[in-house]
């Protein structure tokens, strides 16, 4: 099993980036990306690789941190990079509820969802899956009722595989599947209409 570990996250200092938050390499090696500007990380996601002393080590956004990618300072792959040197930064977001790719839900403003419905989006960019695998049945369907800390299906980035997670400050504790609005296998983008659900 791979190792992991968490990024150093420190909060800027300049104030012009005073809201900023500043991940940094927790050890020397060669660093890979595994995330673009835009994308929204969250506690436990894997944002890259670092190989150090003959070892791959996955590095992972700390608990409690939730952010926008605004740059990834290392582009190249397996760009070598030393102990607390910049990785990522991000600018804060409302933290969307547990887990790796649960989204946050909320009425939608632009008035494409049914009267009283909310939106489970995605957080990342990637291709998404309903079921865990080909042979097996989706997660969810339509008409079902789901509860906080359900998986909804997963968004797979480099072969990595976040859970869409029910969940978050404006979700109901309880909702219907209404529409599932992303087909099995699609590429889908962040802040994109996955689930549509109602207050059960």
């Amino acid at each position: 099993m791979t190792p992991s570990s968490r990024l150093n996250v420190i909060v800027a200092e300049d104030a012009a980036r005073r809201d900023e938050l500043l991940l940094e390499s927790p050890a020397v090696g060669r660093f890979t990306a595994e995330t673009a500007a835009g994308e929204v990380v969250v506690g436990g996601s894997r944002v890259g690789c670092l190989r150090s002393l003959g070892r791959r080590i996955d590095l992972v956004v700390p608990s409690g941190v939730t952010g926008r990618v605004v740059e990834v300072e290392t582009a190249t792959r397996r760009r070598p990079v030393g102990y607390g040197q910049l990785l990522l930064r991000l600018v804060p977001v409302e933290a969307s509820g547990e887990g790796g790719a649960a989204a946050a839900g909320s009425d939608d403003p632009t008035g494409e969802l049914p009267e009283g419905a909310f939106a489970v989006r995605s957080s990342i960019h990637g291709m998404f899956y309903q079921r865990p695998r080909p042979d097996e049945p989706p997660y969810v369907e339509i008409g079902q009722i789901v509860e906080k800390g359900a998986t909804l299906g997963l968004v797979e980035v480099m072969k990595c595989f976040s859970a869409v997670v029910y969940g978050g400050p404006d979700l109901p504790a309880r909702a219907e599947i209404l529409e599932v609005r992303a087909d099995d296998g699609a590429e889908v983008g962040t802040d994109q209409i996955l689930f549509v659900v109602r207050r059960a």
